[in-house]
C-alpha cells in the first residue's frame, strides 16, 4: 500500500470532570480519567540463540536501549545493554510488553528479571505516570476527559493565564492513533510531535485550546483502533467540542475548529450540530471518497516516478476492485475469489482484510457522506489549505470547499495555497522532495502564519 495514502488517511493540571456533550451547564458524573505510566524504554529484540540460552522460547526476551531520562526505567536502574527476560514473572515479548505496560496503572510495582554482564539481576520499582506538559508562563495545561458510549476519553487543554474571555480553537488531528499528548512548547514537529509547533503558537496567541485522544491510544479507554467505525469517532469529537465550549473564559462568539487530514472530514458534520466562528482545513479531501482513492491511486504514482503504463493499469485494476469492496460492500475475499487476476492488487490494498489498519466498515461510512451538504449548511467562516508539497492530497478538494462556502454565503469561503510545506508541515519545496524525505523534514511555519492571520480577521469581522 501506499505509503502517501496511509498518511492521509493519517494522514494531537489536576484532572477535571467534563461537561455533558451537549448542555453548557451539566457535568459529567465520572471518576477522573487515570493518568497511565510510561516505561520510557525501547529495546531490540533478543536473538534465537540469546533467547534458547536463557531457556526462553524464540521470540522472547529484549535487549534494553538506552532509557529516557527521568523515565521509570533509568528510575528502576535498567541500562543500555541489559537483556530483559522477565516482567513480573512473564517472559516479555516486543510484541506485547507495549500492552502490558499500557494495560498497568501508574504507581504499580514493576518487577524485570534482567541479565547484565552474564549476572542475573532483579530490578523493581513503581510505574511512574507519563511526564505532563506544564505549561508556560503564557498558559496553563488542564489534563481532563470527555465520556463516549461510556468511555472516557482524555483531553487535553490550554488556557491562558491572564483573564478572559479568550477565543477557543479545537484541534481535530489525523487518521493515524498517534498520541498528541506531549509538551507544546519544546515540540519540534517532528512525527512524535506531529502539530505541535502549531498548536503551541495558537495557545501561546492567547486561545483556550482543546485536543483529545483517540480511543485506545494515550490515557483514552477504549480501542482497538481498527475496530473504530466512522460514525463513532464523530460522537467523540462532538463531546470536545461541547466541552470547550462549557469550559469557563471561553468567548462562545469566537471558537474555531481546525482539522488536519482526516480531521477536516470530521470538521462540518461537528459544527453543523454546533455553530462555531470558523472552521480551517488543511491536507482535505472534499469530494467522494471513492473519488479521492481513485486519484489517489493514479496521482500518487506518477509523483514517485512510475510510469504513465503501469499508472494506467493500477488504477484500472484499483477501480474495479475499490468499486466492488467500497460502493458494492463484497468482501476482499469474496473479490479474490470472483477474480482470481485481480489477487494481487487485493492483497495490496486490503491486508488481512482492513483498509490502512482498519475494518471497512469506517471506509464505507466515510464514502457515504456527502461532505458538500455539510459545508453547504453551514454560516461560518471556512479556511481550506493546501501545502504546496502535500502530494498526499489535491488542489480541486480545496477549491470545492471554498466554492461551496462562497455559492451559500459570498466571501465566507477561502482557499490558500502554503509555500514550502508538505502534508505533515514539512518544508520541502516540491512534491517529489517530500515523497523522498517523507515524515523526515524540519517543520514550516507558513501555514500557522496563515491560520493565525485568518482568525484574527474573521475575529474583527
Amino acid at each position: 500500500m501506499n505509503t502517501a495514502l496511509l498518511l492521509l488517511l493519517t494522514l494531537s493540571l489536576s484532572p477535571t470532570s467534563a461537561p455533558s456533550a451537549h448542555a453548557n451547564d451539566t457535568a459529567q458524573v465520572s471518576e477522573p480519567l487515570p493518568r497511565r505510566g510510561t516505561l520510557g524504554l525501547s529495546f531490540s529484540p533478543l536473538s534465537k540463540s540469546q533467547a534458547e540460552k536463557h531457556g526462553l522460547a524464540a521470540g522472547e526476551g529484549l535487549v534494553a536501549q538506552a532509557p529516557a531520562p527521568g523515565r521509570t526505567a533509568e528510575k528502576i536502574g535498567i541500562q543500555a545493554g541489559d537483556i530483559v527476560l522477565k516482567l513480573n514473572g512473564e517472559p516479555v515479548k516486543s510484541s506485547t510488553i507495549g500492552d502490558v505496560i499500557r494495560s498497568t496503572r501508574s504507581g504499580t510495582k514493576l518487577s524485570f528479571s534482567i541479565v547484565r554482564k552474564e549476572q542475573p539481576l532483579t530490578l523493581e520499582g513503581a510505574l511512574q505516570e507519563k511526564a505532563r506538559d506544564p505549561g508556560t508562563d503564557d498558559y496553563e495545561v488542564i489534563y481532563s476527559h470527555v465520556t463516549h458510549n461510556g468511555q472516557r476519553m482524555r483531553t487535553i487543554l490550554t488556557k491562558p493565564k491572564q483573564p478572559g474571555p479568550h477565543p477557543g480553537f479545537m484541534f481535530i488531528q489525523g487518521f493515524s492513533p498517534i498520541s498528541y499528548d506531549y509538551v507544546l512548547s519544546t515540540s519540534t514537529g517532528d512525527v512524535a510531535t506531529m502539530d505541535g509547533p502549531l498548536l503551541h503558537a495558537i495557545a501561546a496567541a492567547g486561545f483556550v485550546t482543546i485536543r483529545v485522544e483517540k480511543p485506545g491510544v494515550g490515557d483514552s479507554e477504549g480501542g482497538p483502533f481498527a475496530d473504530l467505525d466512522y460514525q463513532g469517532e464523530i460522537g467523540i469529537y462532538k463531546e470536545t467540542l461541547a466541552q470547550l465550549k462549557a469550559t469557563p473564559g471561553v468567548d462562545l462568539d469566537n471558537v474555531f475548529l481546525f482539522g488536519h487530514s482526516m480531521g477536516a472530514s470530521f470538521g462540518p458534520m461537528i459544527a453543523a450540530e454546533s455553530p462555531v466562528k470558523g472552521i480551517a482545513v488543511y491536507g482535505a479531501a472534499a469530494r467522494t471518497w471513492f473519488e479521492y482513492l481513485l486519484d489517489t491511486i493514479r496521482y500518487q504514482g506518477l509523483v514517485g516516478g512510475d510510469s504513465f503504463e503501469n499508472t494506467d493499469e493500477k488504477s484500472r485494476q484499483g477501480a474495479r476492485i475499490m468499486a466492488q469492496v467500497m460502493l458494492e460492500g463484497q468482501s476482499p475475499a469474496a473479490v479474490k475469489e470472483a477474480h482470481p487476476e485481480l489477487a494481487p492488487y487485493v492483497d495490496a490494498f486490503f491486508p488481512g482484510g482492513l483498509f490502512n489498519g482498519k475494518t471497512l466498515d469506517f471506509w464505507r461510512q466515510l464514502n457515504e457522506i456527502n461532505f458538500a451538504s455539510y459545508w453547504s449548511q453551514l454560516d461560518c467562516h471556512v479556511l481550506a489549505v493546501k501545502g504546496a508539497s502535500d502530494f498526499v492530497v489535491y488542489e480541486a478538494d480545496h477549491k470545492l470547499i471554498a466554492d461551496i462556502v462562497n455559492r451559500k454565503h459570498e466571501g465566507q469561503g477561502k482557499f490558500v495555497i502554503a509555500p514550502n510545506s508538505d502534508h505533515l508541515f514539512h518544508a520541502f519545496a516540491t512534491e517529489q522532495d517530500s515523497m523522498r524525505n517523507f515524515q523526515r523534514g524540519t517543520f514550516s511555519d507558513s501555514f500557522t502564519k496563515i491560520l493565525k492571520d485568518w482568525m484574527a480577521e474573521v475575529m474583527r469581522s
